[in-house]
């Protein structure tokens, strides 16, 4: 698992990096030189869009997204494990709507293409699936810890899974 979370980590670095080097040729040509580019506003949307959804996949990992923990906090053993299950089983149903929804749009894009750059839109889309499907492998095992450690705390509790 911590192959795939350095692989969402450098991948995000280097297409931030990609998407920053694009801006500034874009300032550089259009404010200096005098020569706006086509190809630089476009790829750095694209590049926006990856950089995006490669960390989100690596926050969630990390459980880094912003959260509203008022009642969580104020909870503990099986009652807190019940509601962590919950909130992730919800959560789970609507990122797999995420996947399958980008998934469904991929096919439905592939042919449209983009003004500058002439590819197809359905690489914009790709970045979406790549970070959300590392979002589903990483909540997976978030779901798998958080049932285990429920069915852990109901035996040491002395009721039957």
């Amino acid at each position: 698992m911590q192959k795939l979370v350095r692989f969402y980590d450098i991948s995000a670095l280097v297409v931030f990096a990609a998407m920053m080097a694009c801006v500034l040729l874009e300032v550089v040509t259009r404010n200096i030189l005098h020569i706006p580019t086509t190809w630089a506003e476009e790829s750095s949307r694209l590049f926006c869009v990856w950089a995006v959804f490669l960390g989100s996949a690596s926050a969630w990992y990390r459980n880094a997204h912003i959260v509203i923990n008022i009642i969580p906090r104020r909870l503990s053993g099986l009652p807190k494990l019940a509601l962590q299950l919950f909130n992730q089983t919800l959560s789970a149903i609507f990122i797999l709507c995420v996947w399958f929804g980008t998934l469904f749009i991929m096919f439905i894009q592939y042919p449209a293409k983009t003004t500058a750059l002439e590819i197809s839109i359905s690489f914009f889309y790709l970045g979406v699936f790549v970070g959300v499907t590392g979002i589903v492998i990483f909540h997976g095992q978030i779901m798998k810890q958080t049932i285990s450690d429920l069915i852990n705390s109901r035996i040491a509790n002395g009721q039957e899974a």
